[in-house]
């Protein structure tokens, strides 16, 4: 009985140990340094945002038309419509195509009812009738595109309008002895709107009610009574350039070549200059050309050639190219500075047209 006393008194001071240094190492190893653990590599989603357009360009080109970007790296996304070498498209055959440059893009429409433009004297005349009213609406949105990318009210937009119905227009127009203007005949050998005349729908569309033998649109005969007789109706020398003033988005009102004492026409829109070797050297494209009842526009220069855009009574509507010497022995006498009716906005004037 004494000997198991002993044995347990002799036991408890033991097990009180034990249990101690069990704690007491425990503790130490909960404070030794846990092992580093391998760090795992972070992946990283690139983010990428949606394209935003910066700008987005309509362009209308024939085929064989070259057109000047403003910067250089588009791309096409068909290159057999439209090619791309450094800043120059030119069109190939008709169709659309998107040109790419990061968020930028040009949207051109190679079109089969323009020409690329260059002087063509063997044009067919225009047939009556030749156009639907889509095909006329096509058409119209074709120029004002044009217009519009050189620079509403400025002179480069004048100068376009000239270069699209001369040289791009794939018919060729007559000279028409007009029976009138405005606010008494609209429409016969003149059309004070903007846009093409090529169907009866334009009649309502753009209001005339003032004729006299008309109304009709261009390439069909209506009776002219200056040579009382019947022509294709189409602009005679004022009309022309009164069209390309108004399509440009200008309004000098339907008014004649002059000069006339006492009247205003379009010889008085700016200063009269004397046409001398001199003067000529300071003319600018988009000026206009003035001799005794007859007015034309200068529509392009290049290589010491200046091209003089109008409606002449003796050979129609046309482009001619004269040299400085043969320009001093023309029939224009003065020309028309025309910066200050243009506001001295020249827009995106180029002096040729390729």
């Amino acid at each position: 009985m004494d000997n198991m006393k002993r044995k347990k008194s002799y036991s408890l001071p033991l097990l009180l140990t034990i249990i101690l240094a069990s704690l007491f190492f425990m503790g130490f190893s909960s404070r030794q340094p846990k092992p580093e653990e391998e760090e795992m590599p972070v992946v990283r989603e690139e983010i990428i945002k949606p394209c935003e357009v910066k700008e987005h360009y309509k362009v209308y080109l024939g085929i064989g038309e070259v057109y000047v970007l403003d910067d250089i790296g588009y791309v096409s996304q068909d290159e057999t419509v439209a090619s791309v070498k450094t800043n120059r498209v030119t069109g190939h055959k008709a169709g659309k195509v998107k040109l790419v440059k990061d968020c930028n893009t040009y949207e051109v429409e190679v079109s089969e009812y323009i020409t690329a433009p260059y002087i063509d004297d063997g044009k067919p005349s225009l047939p009556c009738g030749e156009y639907t009213v889509e095909e006329n609406e096509y058409l119209d949105e074709i120029l004002r595109t044009k217009i519009v990318e050189r620079g509403y009210r400025s002179r480069a937009a004048a100068v376009q309008a000239a270069r699209f119905l001369l040289l791009q227009f794939p018919y060729h127009l007559n000279y028409f002895n007009e029976n009138g203007r405005l606010p008494y005949a609209d429409g016969e050998g003149r059309y004070y709107h903007e846009g093409l005349y090529l169907n009866e729908y334009k009649v309502e569309a753009e209001g005339i009610t003032r004729t006299v033998r008309g109304p009709k649109p261009w390439g069909c005969p209506i009776y002219s009574i200056p040579v009382n007789g019947y022509l294709k109706n189409s602009l005679d020398c004022s009309g022309f350039v009164s069209w390309c003033l108004i399509n440009a988005g200008f309004d000098p009102g339907d008014i004649g070549a002059g000069p006339k004492p006492n009247v205003f026409d379009l010889s008085d829109l700016g200063e009269k200059v004397k046409i001398t070797a001199e003067s000529l050297d300071e003319i600018k494209v988009g000026d206009l050309l003035s001799s005794n009842g007859h007015i034309a526009m200068l529509i392009g220069y290049k290589d010491g050639i200046y091209y003089i855009g109008e409606s002449n009574y003796n050979i129609d509507m046309r482009v001619k190219g004269v040299s400085k010497e043969e320009f001093l022995n023309d029939e224009f006498n003065c020309y028309i500075d025309m910066d200050e009716f243009y506001g001295y906005n020249d827009g995106k004037l180029n002096l040729y047209w390729q």
